[in-house]
């Protein structure tokens, strides 16, 4: 198959794409200076893999995901470039394969990412469009020896140890990720700076996480952590009362999380809005 060329994607099933953000484990990339997420690295993109994640961002430009062989030949980069995604490959130093969606995704709204390894074919779907590319390479499949990098590069990662070094200066990603599997698992998150979120503290884990329908969980204090329901058309304290937008409030300990009483219909404290439904 030609790169670049359309290619029809497993069937993404509508109520998926509904609940793009209703799982644990979001991140909040504010994209600034130095940030990056670091997960376990991702087997399956050897020969046969599925990565798949939600995101919601209003960037144009920006460094979503990488991982290569550790600075030889084989690398897997994907971008934002003008509000789109591009993919980027290359196996045993065969000319890179490049393709790019023409669904934008810098809206500000939640949309659903599949990434799809397949010895020399890759194939990257958002929403409704998908498209593959293949190279022309000998070898059947990627070399993988760098973690899964994810928003950004660890400033320890030395320009020698990436294939492609230009990734390095990309901008961080900005906005919200959640969802983040690697075939159907959670990937393990192994360091992260400049990140908010479900995965950042153990506060926010899945087992504790108190943020229903994909509120973002963020710890505000120790024992305080925050719902924010502004992407989910739910509020109240734990995004789960109608529709509304707006921060909950709620304080726990690592044993249990429980409420904030409000001493009114609407609280704040700072620049947090707390919904008391």
């Amino acid at each position: 198959m030609a790169p670049g060329s359309p290619w029809r994607p497993p069937s993404l099933p509508l109520l998926l794409l509904l609940t793009l953000a209703a799982g644990a484990g979001g991140l909040e990339f504010g994209g600034g200076p130095g940030q990056w997420a670091r997960y376990a690295r991702w087997a399956g993109a050897a020969s046969s893999g599925e990565l798949s994640f939600s995101l919601r961002t209003n960037a144009t430009r920006a460094l979503l995901l990488y991982l290569d062989d550790g600075g030889d030949c084989d690398f897997l980069e994907l971008l934002l470039v003008d509000g789109r995604l591009r993919l980027r490959f290359t196996l045993s130093c065969a000319e890179p394969a490049t393709l790019q969606l023409d669904t934008p995704v810098a809206d500000d709204r939640w949309h659903m990412v599949l990434l799809t390894r397949d010895a020399r074919r890759t194939a990257l779907a958002v929403d409704g469009e998908a498209r593959a590319a293949e190279v022309r390479s000998k070898r059947r499949e990627m070399q993988v020896a760098s973690d899964l990098f994810v928003g950004g590069i660890p400033p320890d990662v030395r320009l020698s140890a990436l294939t492609l070094s230009t990734v390095k200066y990309e901008p961080p990603f900005r906005g919200l990720l959640a969802n983040l599997k690697l075939g159907e698992r959670p990937p393990a998150l192994l360091g992260s700076q400049g990140l908010r979120g479900a995965a950042a503290d153990p506060l926010c884990a899945p087992a504790r996480n108190p943020c229903a329908n994909g509120g973002l969980c963020t710890v505000l204090a120790p024992g305080e952590v925050g719902c924010d329901c502004s992407h989910t058309g739910f509020g109240g304290k734990f995004c789960s009362e109608g529709e509304g937008d707006g921060w909950g409030l709620v304080r726990g300990d690592v044993g249990g999380v429980r409420s904030r009483a409000c001493e009114g219909p609407e609280d704040r404290v700072g620049l947090i809005q707390l919904s008391c439904a």
